[in-house]
C-alpha cells in the first residue's frame, strides 16, 4: 500500500474508480510539473467524508508523505471563519452589518466603513500589505522597514492610509486583508475576548476541529504537519511558518484537510453538524451572497460563488507564501472540497479543487480554462532554434500566459517579452516591438514537433 494512502479513507464507498483515478492523476501531474512537494485532498457530502487522501511529501529531507491529517497553513481561507464569527454575534443582536467601524473601536477611519463593507472588501481600502510585509519578516526573504511589531503599530497603518481610500464605500471591490483585520478587532471588542480564543471556542470546538489552531507552538507540537516550502528562485527551500498573530481573522488559520471538510459540511447543512448549530441558516445565507462583482466571480462574506462547467461553486482559496489552500462546498451536489499544500505554486488552489469538482460532477477537467492552458503552454515551451541555430528563443510560462526570448551572435540571449494571448488553443500570440508595434507569434504544432513563428523568425522546437 503506498505511504500516501496510510491514512487515506473512502468509508462511504461512493466514489468510483474512474472517478478517483482521474483525481489522482490531475493532482500526481500538477505535483510533477508545478513543484508543489506535498497536497492534501478531501472530499464530502451532508453525511461524512467520501474520500480523503495525501499525494507526495509533507517533508522532503524525510520523504515523510502529506496525509489527509497534515496540517497546513490555510490562509485566507480563514476569512470565512470570520465572517461566521460576525454572523453569529449579529443573529445574537450584539453586532449588526451595518454598524460603523468606529462605533466599535476607537480607530481614525471614516465613520460610513461598516461592517458589511469590510466582510465584502468594499470599504475602499485597496490593499495595504501589512500581511505581504508580515510574511516577508517572519520567513525571512525581504523586509519593508515598515512598523507593524503590535496591535497598536498594525492599527496605526491601516489609519494612516486613509488617503489611499477609493471612492466611497460600496462603490467598488479590492481585496483588502487589512479590513478583515478590524473585523477581528471588531469581535475582539464585541466579545471582551482575543478573537481566536472566540473562534476556537465558538466554531472550531463545537465542530471537532481539534486539529485546527492559531497557535504556532500547538502547530510545532503535531507530528503530521507540513514543511514549509518557498522558491524564491524556481527551487525548492524550508522557510519558517510566519504566524499570522496581528491579523489571525485575515489569514491565520492552520488546519489539515479532514478538518476543512468538516467545517464545509456545516455549511452545506445550513449552520448545523452532528446536532449542533452555530447559527441560523437565514443569517448565514448573507455570507453567500453577491455583495460585489469580481473577475473571478460574485464575492460574498469570505465566500466567492464560481461557476464551474454550469455548475456552481462557493469557496474561498488562501495562501501564506508557503502554503496554499482551497475550500468550497456545492449545495446543488452535495459536495465539499477541501485541498492543502504546502508551498505556493504560483496559482491558487481554487484551480485545483475546480478540477477535482468537475471530476465529480461529470466534465472532464482537462477541458477546464485553467487546465487547458497549462496543456497548451506546456506544448509550447521550450527551446527553439532557426536554420542551422543560428537564432535561438526561449519560450516559458510567466504568469497566466507565457514569455519568449530571443538571441543569437549580436544580441546575446535577449530579453523576455511578454506573449499575450489570442487563441491559445490555436496557438496564435501577440507581442510589442519596441515602437509599440504589434507581432503576431504563432505555435504550429506538426508531425515533426512544434514550430514558432515570429516576425521573419521560423523557429524549431529541440
Amino acid at each position: 500500500m503506498p505511504p500516501n494512502d496510510r491514512e487515506s479513507s473512502n468509508d462511504r464507498g461512493s466514489l468510483d474508480a474512474d472517478t478517483l483515478s482521474t483525481i489522482d492523476s490531475v493532482l500526481r501531474t500538477r505535483l510533477a510539473e508545478d513543484d508543489i512537494p506535498g497536497l492534501s485532498l478531501a472530499i464530502a457530502d451532508r453525511e461524512g467524508v467520501r474520500y480523503a487522501r495525501g499525494y507526495g511529501s509533507r517533508d522532503l529531507a524525510t520523504n515523510e508523505p502529506a496525509t489527509p491529517e497534515t496540517i497546513y497553513g490555510i490562509g485566507s481561507v480563514s476569512k470565512s471563519f470570520a465572517s461566521l464569527a460576525t454572523l453569529q454575534l449579529v443573529e445574537a443582536g450584539d453586532l449588526s452589518l451595518d454598524d460603523s467601524v468606529t462605533a466599535h473601536l476607537d480607530v481614525d477611519v471614516p465613520e460610513e466603513i461598516t461592517l458589511h463593507h469590510l466582510l465584502s472588501h468594499t470599504s475602499g481600502f485597496p490593499s495595504l500589505a501589512a500581511s505581504e510585509a508580515l510574511l516577508g519578516r517572519q520567513m525571512g526573504t525581504g523586509e519593508a522597514g515598515i512598523p507593524l511589531g503590535s496591535r497598536e503599530d498594525v492599527l496605526a497603518h491601516i489609519e494612516g492610509a486613509t488617503d489611499e481610500l477609493v471612492g466611497e464605500p460600496g462603490e467598488r471591490w479590492l481585496y483588502c486583508n487589512s479590513g478583515y483585520t478590524l473585523v477581528g478587532e471588531v469581535i475582539e471588542a464585541v466579545t471582551d475576548r482575543p478573537y481566536t480564543d472566540y473562534v476556537t471556542e465558538e466554531i472550531l470546538d463545537p465542530l471537532g476541529m481539534d486539529r485546527s489552531t492559531f497557535d504556532g507552538d500547538r502547530f510545532e507540537a503535531f507530528e503530521d504537519r507540513m514543511t514549509p516550502y518557498f522558491a524564491p528562485d524556481d527551487e525548492l527551500e524550508p522557510h519558517p511558518l510566519p504566524i499570522r498573530e496581528h491579523s489571525a481573522a485575515a489569514g491565520g488559520l492552520l488546519a489539515p484537510v479532514t478538518d476543512l471538510v468538516r467545517y464545509c459540511r456545516l455549511h452545506l447543512r445550513g449552520g448545523e453538524l452532528d446536532g449542533t448549530r452555530l447559527v441560523d441558516e437565514s443569517v448565514l445565507q448573507r455570507a453567500y451572497e453577491p455583495h460585489a462583482k469580481t473577475p473571478a466571480g460574485p464575492y460574498g462574506y469570505g465566500w466567492r460563488t464560481r461557476n464551474v462547467a454550469g455548475d456552481t461553486l462557493i469557496g474561498h482559496g488562501g495562501s501564506i507564501a508557503v502554503s496554499t489552500a482551497y475550500a468550497g462546498f456545492s449545495p446543488d451536489r452535495d459536495l465539499a472540497i477541501a485541498l492543502l499544500a504546502n508551498a505556493s505554486p504560483g496559482y491558487g488552489l481554487a484551480e485545483l479543487g475546480k478540477g477535482v469538482f468537475a471530476a465529480l460532477t461529470g466534465p472532464d477537467p482537462e477541458t477546464l480554462p485553467f487546465f487547458r492552458r497549462r496543456d497548451r503552454f506546456d506544448a509550447f515551451s521550450g527551446t527553439y532554434e532557426s536554420y542551422r541555430g543560428i537564432k535561438r528563443a526561449e519560450v516559458e510560462p510567466s504568469g497566466g500566459t507565457l514569455r519568449l526570448r530571443i538571441g543569437g551572435p549580436i544580441d546575446g540571449e535577449g530579453e523576455w517579452q511578454p506573449l499575450i494571448p489570442v487563441d491559445i488553443d490555436e496557438g496564435e500570440f501577440e507581442t510589442l516591438s519596441a515602437a509599440g508595434d504589434r507581432i503576431p507569434v504563432e505555435f504550429v504544432e506538426t508531425d515533426a514537433g512544434v514550430e514558432c513563428y515570429v516576425d521573419r523568425w521560423r523557429l524549431h522546437q529541440v
